[in-house]
């Protein structure tokens, strides 16, 4: 079973590899690998959302949140189908025109240049610890398929190989076409195997006596629930991956039509993930958490487990490549370009590809300080609740002064990090305390601007 498992693996890596080598050719400029030539149709635009919410993040760790907490783990990604809405809504305002690449662009139509790179710098930390956590999922998935073979480490490297070899190749098209492969993988395999433990477990039914599997707002409280919808969803608005699929759109109606399709394409296979988990609890009451996803593959038939894994193994890289080339966009735009004044776009596309690779190496380096994927995510995603909290407040206000704003964003750094260092983040979440800071500093600055 494992020989076969192994050829599956290799045969879809070298697919994903065809595809980053076949789409090389149309990523020879700077604007075609970071944003694919602002070319990209609804259906493209459609996976990339859809690949970017159905990750490690909304498979492995929402497996791993229902094993743990029940149906009432879905409200992490409640937040998330909520945002895009809003995003499909908000995206002339967001987008500006056709000249956006990040967060930066934003921001930067809002204050000044101090609070601008600041932001960018927060946005970036958290898409480099997104991608970290697909990693992450690789190698649990890959280690527990193939225990004795390959080992948690190797599945991490095997992963991170993977997905940023084919991106450094083809950009963001690459990122495109082959989010196009992950989708249609990850649907089949995941109600394949799905379906099938759940009609051959009685798991389900057996777990809705249990305590909270089947509450709707479980052992966490409706309090915590809350908190992580609404902490996703601030993330989610103006998540840079977003930011980046939408300017590689033909046009922002497309963008917007793209951006809501992708999000409802997502929505069956997060929830199928969630009721896989709790199946995996009634079977394998005793395993680690973040196992609980692949464990089940011990219980499926070779002809549907082989599915099944490519569903497990494919959304780490669908969600991890969005994030990687939002991570290359907002570095070497923001970053990288300007500091250096790199204006020859051969030099800035080989720049591109060299940040593709280093980020996804660092990514992998953070990968072994992660314990439990749904939670850290929500302490990162604080940094982007502040910075949408400043934009939406910029966009209602009238020339807030910048200090308020970088005020804003250098307070919610201390609070989150006097949170860990503390312990205050096991009372109150951090959110919490940025979102009642923030808001008063800026109403601050609202009502000064008033005033002169």
């Amino acid at each position: 079973m494992k020989s076969l498992y192994l050829l599956t693996i290799f045969g879809y890596t070298t697919l994903l590899w065809l595809t980053g080598i076949y789409v090389a050719r149309r990523s020879k400029s700077s604007d075609a690998y970071l944003v694919a030539s602002r070319g990209l149709s609804v259906p493209f635009i459609s996976v990339l959302i859809a690949g970017t919410w159905i990750g490690g993040v909304s498979i492995v760790g929402m497996a791993q949140g229902a094993y743990i907490h029940g149906i009432s783990a879905l409200w992490f990604q409640v937040g998330i189908w909520i945002a895009m809405c809003a995003t499909s809504l908000l995206l002339d305002k967001i987008m500006k025109g056709r000249k956006t690449y990040s967060i930066l662009d934003v921001v930067g139509s809002l204050y000044d240049k101090k609070t601008t790179q600041l932001a960018g710098i927060l946005q970036l930390i958290f898409s480099i610890w997104v991608v970290t956590m697909q990693i992450v999922g690789g190698g649990a998935i890959l280690s527990v398929i193939l225990k004795g073979q390959i080992s948690f480490q190797a599945g991490m490297l095997l992963t991170t190989i993977v997905f940023t070899l084919y991106n450094v190749m083809g950009g963001f098209v690459a990122t495109a076409y082959t989010n196009l492969i992950h989708i249609c993988a990850i649907f089949l395999g995941i109600f394949l195997g799905g379906l099938y433990v759940i009609f051959h477990t009685d798991g389900l039914s057996q777990m809705v006596n249990n305590t909270h599997y089947f509450q709707p707002f479980g052992d966490l409280g409706i309090f915590q629930a809350l908190s992580w919808a609404y902490i996703n969803f601030t993330l989610g608005v103006l998540a840079q991956p977003v930011i980046n699929t939408a300017s590689s759109a033909k046009s922002l109606e497309e963008g917007k039509r793209g951006i809501l399709i992708g999000n409802f394409i997502a929505i069956p296979v997060v929830v199928m993930a969630a009721l896989c988990g709790i199946v995996a609890k009634r079977v394998f009451p005793d395993i680690p958490s973040l196992a609980a996803l692949p464990a089940l593959l011990n219980i499926v038939p070779p002809y549907i487990a082989v599915f099944f894994l490519i569903s497990m193994w494919a959304p780490l890289m669908s969600s991890g490549s969005p994030f990687l080339m939002g991570a290359t966009t907002l570095a070497v735009k923001g970053y990288i370009a300007p500091i250096f004044r790199i204006e020859n776009d051969r030099t800035l596309l080989f720049v591109s590809r060299i940040t593709t690779l280093f980020i996804g190496f660092v990514s992998l380096l953070l990968g072994f300080f992660v314990k439990e994927i749904l939670r850290e995510v929500t302490w990162i995603a604080v940094f982007l609740s502040a910075i949408v909290y400043i934009v939406f407040i910029g966009w209602i206000g009238n020339k807030i002064g910048s200090r308020y704003a970088f005020s804003s964003l250098v307070g919610t750094v201390i609070i989150v990090f006097c949170s860990f260092i503390f312990g205050t983040y096991k009372i109150i979440h951090p959110i919490w305390l940025v979102t009642i800071y923030v808001f008063l500093v800026m109403l601050i600055g609202v009502a000064v601007t008033r005033k002169k």
